[in-house]
């Protein structure tokens, strides 16, 4: 069985709980559980004060997904906990991994790899906290992060109670022949190793963090790269509830530009339709960036339901922009297929193409002021040629 072993004893200088501390829209606590999880362990042993807060919430998330959590107050139980031939996973307390990194280090091609990772004594983590990355040899320091077997675990009876149970079982890996696994200094950069031990420290690891994963800006699509750029300086702080609230607005806005663009307000309509778009890319942002920040398998199938929705509702916009309730004016579906071109083209392979046509905000800005000037139909018609003729010459080209 593989047991991870994890703890939330360790206060920052200003007395909070490493383990507490939100890094990205997640406590540090979490990180480490979902990095164990991702590693297989079946079963979780948290060393803890209490069994209470983000513990608590996480040993029943834990057993409602069918998981295993042990909150221990002290280390006594571990020796009858885990067994000799299980693999013991141990991170040290606050301690948060990139987990493609630490799966890397942990995983072979036969299961688990027994290591002790670990740093150069010249390396910043061990020059700034020797205490959480203890010295293992005389030129190595640990990295925070060893697999064991779990027969050196009964030796634990033998210590005092108030002993840190962490650096004792560091110890005994050691001493049982389990292999040290050197890292270089370039491995462990700001945003693939964080001992959370601080806000300043936690800020630095965000901003590296984001910075990775967010996307370059492309002023093709303007107001899409507006949104990006919102959505970099606003994050971490907006990870949890942006996509779903940014989610809500958008159709609520869409649905009041068709309402008003059907009560005959063009302009107006779309304008509201502009708002809602852009509300739909900065939920998309959210919720793309978390995905890469928390390290998400997902598919995108929300994601992509609500593009679709959001494009039906613009198209609905269109239409009764173009002809008000209840009029019927046959060249209204000039609207809908602009939104559909629209839509085909952002899935086109040239990049300039899918860009400007991916920037639904900005089409519809582009239209409500046509609306304004009272030549909308003119510029649907224009809008639709256009990308039709752009995808035409593309396929010809391929």
């Amino acid at each position: 069985m593989r047991t991870g072993l994890i703890a939330a004893v360790t206060r920052t200088a200003t007395g909070e709980l490493r383990a507490e501390l939100p890094v990205a829209g997640r406590a540090v606590l979490a990180w480490q559980v979902a990095l164990m999880r991702d590693l297989g362990a079946e079963r979780i042993l948290c060393l803890c004060e209490d069994v209470s807060g983000e513990v608590l919430r996480l040993q029943h998330e834990v057993e409602a997904g069918g998981g295993a959590f042990h909150a221990l107050k002290g280390f006594a139980a571990l020796p009858a906990l885990v067994r000799a031939e299980d693999d013991l996973i141990i991170l040290r307390d606050g301690l948060v991994p990139d987990p493609l990194l630490a799966r890397s280090l942990v995983e072979a091609d036969l299961g688990l790899r027994r290591m002790i990772a670990c740093v150069p004594s010249d390396h910043p983590l061990a020059s700034s906290h020797p205490y959480d990355f203890e010295r293992v040899d005389a030129v190595h320091h640990w990295a925070g992060l060893l697999v064991m077997r779990g027969a050196p675990v009964q030796h634990l009876a033998d210590f005092p109670a108030d002993a840190d149970a962490v650096s004792v079982l560091l110890r005994l890996a050691l001493q049982s022949g389990t292999p040290c696994h050197g890292l270089t200094a370039n491995a462990l950069t700001d945003e693939a190793w964080l001992l959370a031990d601080s806000a300043d420290a936690i800020t630095r690891h965000e901003q590296a963090m984001i910075a990775k994963a967010a996307p370059e800006p492309d002023w093709r699509a303007p107001l899409a790269t507006l949104a990006a750029v919102l959505v970099r300086n606003l994050a971490p702080r907006g990870l949890n509830r942006a996509p779903m609230l940014g989610a809500a607005l958008a159709f609520a806005l869409l649905i009041g530009g068709a309402v008003a663009a059907a009560l005959g307000a063009a302009a107006g309509g779309l304008a509201l339709a502009t708002l809602g778009n852009f509300a739909a890319r900065l939920s998309g942002g959210f919720a793309t960036l978390r995905q890469h920040l928390q390290h998400h398998n997902t598919a995108g199938r929300p994601g992509a339901i609500a593009g679709i929705v959001a494009d039906v509702l613009t198209a609905v916009a269109m239409w009764f922009a173009l002809s008000p309730w209840p009029e019927w004016t046959p060249l209204a579906v000039c609207g809908p297929i602009a939104i559909g071109l629209a839509r085909l083209a952002s899935k086109a392979s040239n990049t300039a193409l899918a860009a400007v046509a991916s920037d639904r905000a900005s089409q519809l800005l582009l239209l409500s002021l046509a609306a304004a000037f009272d030549v909308l139909p003119e510029a649907a018609a224009i809008m639709a040629l256009a990308l039709l003729a752009a995808l035409l010459l593309r396929k010809a080209d391929n």
